[in-house]
């Protein structure tokens, strides 16, 4: 009997953990992507678990994120996240950190200028998710000591609090 008490507790404390660490990877390119790109914009869009996407634009100095339901995609008004873009602009994966099956957060590896002096800087972007909303709310450069670590921590703070209120 105390055996299976102890099972019981040490399988609900794993229960718990797992659910604040849910997480899953999709790529950020690939055969999974639908590719819209033209001569003048690189255009293509991944999915994500339950029913959520990301699509991805580069206009050559600028570059966006969006995060959305796939039905919603088409009706949001701008991107998640724009700015001036460097070197692969983008990384090959995202991940997403999940609430009960639903995505609440996401990080993506992406580059960037910055400064006059045109300095390219890597870093992990941080997005929290509110149903149809999404909202850049940080990123750790991935220089910083145990960055995929200080990423994920911050993920997981974006999933509980969401998107401020406008």
């Amino acid at each position: 009997m105390r055996k299976e008490l102890v099972l019981a507790i040490v399988l609900g404390i794993t229960g718990v953990h797992g659910a604040l660490a849910q997480t899953k990877f999709t790529p950020a390119t690939g055969q999974t992507c639908k590719d819209e790109s033209t001569d003048e914009l690189g255009l293509w869009t991944c999915p994500g678990p339950a029913g959520y996407v990301v699509r991805f634009a580069d206009e050559g100095n600028i570059v966006s994120v969006t995060i959305a339901p796939r039905g919603g995609i088409e009706k949001v008004s701008g991107p998640t996240a724009q700015w001036r873009g460097a070197g692969k602009s983008f990384g090959e994966k995202v991940q997403w950190i999940l609430r009960g099956g639903v995505p609440r957060a996401a990080v993506i590896r992406t580059w960037r200028r910055v400064d006059e002096d045109e300095k390219e800087l890597q870093e992990l972007s941080v997005f929290a998710i509110s149903g149809a909303n999404a909202c850049l709310v940080g990123s750790v450069e991935i220089h910083t000591d145990k960055a995929n670590d200080a990423a994920l921590a911050r993920a997981q703070q974006a999933a509980n609090a969401g998107c401020p209120q406008k």
